[in-house]
């Protein structure tokens, strides 16, 4: 039983690290379906970074880093960054919509939630309500960029009994990019 278990955790890490590298190579892909050859992606980020730096208020960083993962797209970020003042910033928050989308996310992943699972992509808010408040949050770099690692620890059965199993959730942006279970 406890090759299972081992054959069972290598699969989950494998299909994550593919799922990641599909994702990456979605994002290298240009609007031609050409791989690496749109320099667009890394040009977007270059902006965002720089619009990012401008964000000097307290205020400013604590809404950028509240829409970080229900932003949609890099554009999406960049028309966010571009308003200058946070009177402007509001009404692009209320021109979007964008606060609503964690009820329409929600329903989006509703079978993932009741099956208390995950999926790569999904915001941390998401994850809350599918496996609950994490035991330990690590950021890494900038807590404005949302770049954690989440620690849980859940009980759950075996043919052996009960045992305690770790898990780890690693986010980018505020969207989990992997996870791993021990």
């Amino acid at each position: 039983m406890r090759k299972f278990f081992i054959a069972l955790a290598i699969t989950s890490l494998v299909i994550s690290c593919a799922q990641i590298e599909r994702r990456q190579q979605m994002e290298s892909t240009n609007m031609d379906g050409e791989m690496g050859s749109s320099s667009e992606p890394m040009h977007y980020r270059g902006k965002i970074r720089d619009l990012e730096k401008g964000l000097v208020t307290q205020q400013d960083k604590s809404l950028y880093s509240k829409l970080l993962p229900w932003f949609t797209s890099d554009e999406e970020k960049l028309s966010f960054l571009r308003n200058s003042d946070y009177e402007d910033k509001q009404k692009w928050v209320m021109k979007t919509q964008i606060l609503s989308r964690p009820s329409v996310m929600a329903g989006k992943y509703k079978r993932l939630i009741e099956n208390q699972d995950i999926a790569i992509g999904m915001p941390n808010e998401i994850v809350k309500k599918s496996w609950g408040d994490p035991l330990n949050i690590e950021t890494s770099g900038n807590a404005l960029f949302k770049n954690e690692k989440w620690r849980y620890m859940r009980t759950v059965s075996t043919p052996d009994g009960f045992k305690q199993e770790k898990r780890v959730v690693y986010f980018e942006g505020g969207r989990v990019v992997g996870w791993e279970t021990d």
